[in-house]
């Protein structure tokens, strides 16, 4: 618990009474009782005063060890240190009971009788212990609960003495004095002061009674709250700064004592459960602030502050919110170059998984990848897919009969007879392709046909062949070059420019199993087989 002014450690709190606490502290003194008084009402602020005024008649008999009295705003409190000495009741002599009744008498205008009274003899005599600050008893009750000792407090009678004849002076001269006094005092009466009060917000307890300390108010404090102000400083005051009072009017200060409460149990809840804790512990939400954990997700896994840590009230807190267990990672091969297999395998041992796959016409392979998404190096939640981008050739249509020699009814005229063939490459080559001939500049879209050949050798074939050319090529002509491999070796078919749209057909000799290639603009189209 926080020190009583700074230096009263609390050992216990004995009890509470109204406004009036009493704890057993330990302080610079030594171990002790400390009465701490709230005086926020006339009562308590009466009760407190009437007590000090006591004190400082005790004080002046001498029978008081170390007792402090303090009467600085918000800090009214007066502390007794413990006294080791034995009891002084029932007294021993006639000089303790002369003693006695001497406290007693000095406490008797104040309302405090003996059973109010903590009495003690040490050597040097009679010491007070202790006085309950809240007695208070009637002044016909006062001589009956003083008991033995009331004979002790009526005062004696004062033996006459002879006046000297010139004694009348000094009551003559305090006459005088007194008259002046009265008259001074009933002017200041009739005619009193007015002062302009001061602003005195924003200043502290002691600041703002040194300036008005000189103006005869009566001053009282209250305690409010507000967490944008320091604590201990004055947030209003009533009468307002410029309000002109006179002596005796009272004024009220407004100070300032934040209340604070403790950081709720957050950890476990939901975000927005947790959310709604501290907005109704009178708390803001801070910064959200999301992290794997082993915890669920979504759930509180520690605050800023902690809790049970002591916080003003309206301050905010921080969340710390899980996100679950971080996923596993892996890292994205390169695909490219290898068969649609051979990713998918690879993609299998990287925990990865095929996502879409997508054709592309292309020279490569039929099944190559040929591009990937992600790019190759990417690091990736497990089970992540992975698109593909394979290679695939168009398919051209092979009649299933030799149709021989197809040409359309508004051909006239057969093809012009190309450049000689290059002699025929050894099995299995593949002839290096003529880019001699001049592509030309304009020809008909119309059908073409395959020379036939005019009878066939021993073990040769015909072969039917029908390949159509697509009208979104373009406008320019399209140098197609097909290429037979057979047991004859490889050789052009044939090496022309022909209009999008057009369709060339015809059969082919061919003497074994035969390997076609089409090119278009020198790129090859399509490749297929024929078997005997």
């Amino acid at each position: 618990m926080p020190a009583l002014d700074g230096k009263y450690e609390i050992g216990k709190e004995l009890h509470q009474d109204g406004f009036l606490k009493v704890y057993e502290v330990a302080g610079p003194e030594g171990e002790g009782t400390l009465y701490w008084f709230e005086v926020h009402t006339p009562e308590a602020r009466a009760t407190f005063y009437r007590y000090r005024k006591a004190l400082k008649h005790l004080e002046a008999l001498g029978v008081l060890r170390g007792v402090t009295i303090s009467a600085k705003p918000g800090r009214y409190y007066v502390f007794w240190p413990r006294v080791a000495a034995p009891a002084a009741l029932p007294p021993k002599g006639r000089r303790v009971r002369q003693e006695v009744g001497r406290v007693l008498e000095a406490l008797a205008p104040f309302h405090y009788a003996l059973p109010d009274l903590d009495l003690r003899l040490e050597e040097n005599g009679l010491v007070v212990a202790d006085l309950k600050p809240l007695a208070q008893h009637a002044p016909e009750e006062i001589p009956r609960l003083n008991g033995q000792f009331a004979r002790y407090t009526r005062p004696r009678p004062a033996r006459r003495a002879r006046r000297p004849a010139w004694g009348w002076v000094p009551g003559l001269l305090m006459a005088v004095l007194g008259a002046v006094a009265l008259g001074q005092g009933m002017y200041r009466y009739l005619n009193p002061p007015e002062y302009t009060l001061p602003d005195l917000r924003g200043l502290s307890p002691r600041a703002a009674l040194e300036q008005v300390d000189d103006m005869g108010l009566r001053i009282e404090f209250r305690e409010a709250s507000d967490l944008t102000q320091p604590r201990d400083v004055i947030l209003e005051q009533s009468p307002d700064p410029g309000t002109r009072v006179k002596p005796g009017r009272r004024l009220e200060l407004v100070l300032n004592r934040p209340k604070s409460g403790r950081v709720p149990e957050l950890v476990e809840m939901g975000v927005g459960e947790a959310q709604q804790a501290l907005e109704d512990s009178g708390y803001a939400v801070g910064r959200v602030i999301y992290v794997h954990a082993d915890a669920p997700q979504e759930t509180v896994i520690a605050t800023r502050p902690a809790a049970g840590t002591p916080l003003a009230l309206g301050q905010s807190v921080d969340l710390l919110v899980s996100q679950g267990p971080e996923e596993a990672r892996t890292v994205l091969p390169d695909l490219r170059g290898l068969s649609l297999e051979e990713a998918q395998y690879l993609l299998s041992v990287a925990d990865l998984r095929v996502g879409a796959i997508q054709e592309e016409l292309s020279p490569a392979p039929p099944g190559e990848v040929l591009d990937q998404s992600p790019p190759p190096g990417t690091v990736l939640a497990v089970g992540s897919p992975v698109t593909l981008k394979v290679s695939t050739q168009a398919e051209v249509l092979l009649p299933a009969e030799p149709p021989g020699p197809l040409l359309p009814q508004e051909f006239t005229a057969p093809l012009e007879p190309g450049p000689a063939l290059p002699s025929p490459a050894p099995a299995g080559e593949e002839p290096a392709p003529d880019r001699s001939r001049p592509a030309p500049t304009e020809l008909e879209p119309e059908p073409q046909a395959l020379e036939p050949a005019p009878s066939l050798p021993p073990g040769a074939r015909l072969v039917p062949v029908r390949i159509p050319i697509a009208r979104d090529l373009g406008e320019s002509p399209v140098h197609v070059r097909l290429v037979v491999v057979d047991e004859n070796g490889g050789r052009e078919a044939f090496n022309t420019f022909v209009q999008p749209g057009s369709v060339l057909e015809g059969s082919l000799e061919v003497r074994g199993a035969a390997t076609f290639r089409l090119y278009l603009n020198d790129f090859l189209y399509q490749e297929w087989q024929s078997r005997p």
